[in-house]
């Protein structure tokens, strides 16, 4: 048999041991839970390396039981092929995994791991904790085209509001009295100093109150901004619009921000300039339909906030540790594992060195095997408990 012929058959070869890989592997379009043993030769000294190596070495036949991609490439050189080479990796996502039994043998370490693979699902997220929001003092203001009650209206629809946003899935709403609003100049007028300039319009001065308390690092905060107006003062209709912030200061790109609207009608019997009094009616009408609608609409959000995919970027710190901006509040432990994502990187699982409140320091569990490049890249943590 000639060259050509050796090269072919190893071809053939290759594709039926390859197609045999992918058939035997199943592809889970829903989590599935597969139980796997990996294995690493033992070192001299302490076992902890070749126990982290062996568990890396199930989490990634437990992927790619899940599923697995093939690329690759052929050499050749001036015309004539002189190689193949094949990439497997997975295409499943390991959701959560809990380690059965650990042994230690003459020349190797095993770990078996239960592990469920497939789709991004919610997955664990009933064991995480409650994201707690501080609700600050929201902005609410009522344009001079709508009704004299509709301030109140307001204030009361977003009191209204903060029940139902409390009554969402693993969210907690604690009141607050902090003010995230940006301290503007007040205006000149001949106001005594020491005396609070909007008390003072409101009557009864009274001496200017201590600076509000500050948002804490660790602390995340609902800020709600509330906009009435009016086409014009004979207008049966009051355009109302919501603006939710979510703020998070130790992780400022996980904030959210989400604009809501809605349209109230007025009754034709509405006194537009009556005392709040004999409006009461329309009054409570107003705030019991704005923060039923802004609830609903919120409340969603707040959800997919507390149940989000524990995903992260790389931040480096130099000697094989990263930085990321997630932590115990967002329910990591020090047993969470960390995968890096995305088709240019290479197979890198992390363990947690550092854990703190908002934030952890993550290295490679086989820094040998970790890819050169991985600062910026995008991790996965997962709820698995080892």
């Amino acid at each position: 048999m000639g060259t050509q012929g050796l090269l072919n058959t190893g071809r053939l070869f290759k594709s039926a041991l390859l197609l045999t890989i992918l058939l035997c592997a199943p592809s889970y379009s829903a989590a599935e839970m597969v139980r796997v043993t990996g294995r690493a030769a033992l070192q001299s000294g302490s076992d902890s390396g070749a126990r982290r190596n062996a568990l890396e070495d199930a989490l990634y036949q437990a992927s790619l039981a899940g599923g697995a991609e093939l690329d690759g490439f052929t050499v050749a050189d001036q015309g004539v092929l002189t190689g193949d080479t094949i990439l497997l990796r997975p295409s499943s996502k390991i959701l959560d995994f809990q380690v059965l039994r650990e042994t230690r043998l003459q020349s190797h370490y095993e770990v078996t791991i239960d592990a469920y693979v497939g789709g991004q699902l919610k997955l664990g997220c009933s064991t995480r904790p409650d994201v707690i929001l501080t609700a600050v003092r929201p902005k609410i203001y009522a344009s001079a085209k709508t009704p004299l009650w509709m301030q109140d209206a307001l204030e009361r629809a977003h009191s209204q509001t903060l029940k139902i946003l409390g009554s969402a899935a693993k969210v907690m709403i604690v009141a607050s009295d902090i003010d995230l609003a940006r301290v503007g100049v007040r205006p000149t007028a001949t106001v005594q100093a020491g005396f609070d300039y909007k008390a003072l319009l409101s009557s009864g001065a009274t001496k200017a109150q201590k600076p509000a308390a500050v948002l804490s690092k660790n602390a995340r905060a609902v800020h709600l901004k509330w906009v009435a107006e009016g086409a014009s003062m004979r207008s049966g209709k009051i355009l109302v619009t919501l603006q939710a912030k979510v703020v998070d200061p130790a992780a400022p790109s996980r904030g959210r921000d989400i604009r809501l609207r809605h349209t109230l009608k007025l009754s034709p019997g509405t006194p537009w300039r009556a005392l709040n009094v004999v409006a009461r009616k329309d009054q409570e009408s107003a705030a019991n339909e704005l923060s039923q609608t802004m609830g609903a609409g919120l409340v969603p959000l707040l959800e997919e906030l507390a149940c989000a995919p524990l995903v992260a970027r790389l931040k480096g710190l130099g000697k094989h540790k990263y930085r990321v901006q997630l932590g115990a509040r967002d329910g990591l432990t020090r047993q969470s594992l960390a995968f890096a994502e995305g088709n240019d990187q290479a197979w890198t699982v992390f363990r947690i060195v550092e854990l703190s409140q908002s934030s952890a320091i993550i290295a490679p569990m086989n820094a040998a095997r970790a890819g050169a490049k991985l600062t910026g890249a995008q991790v996965r943590f997962n709820v698995g408990r080892p």
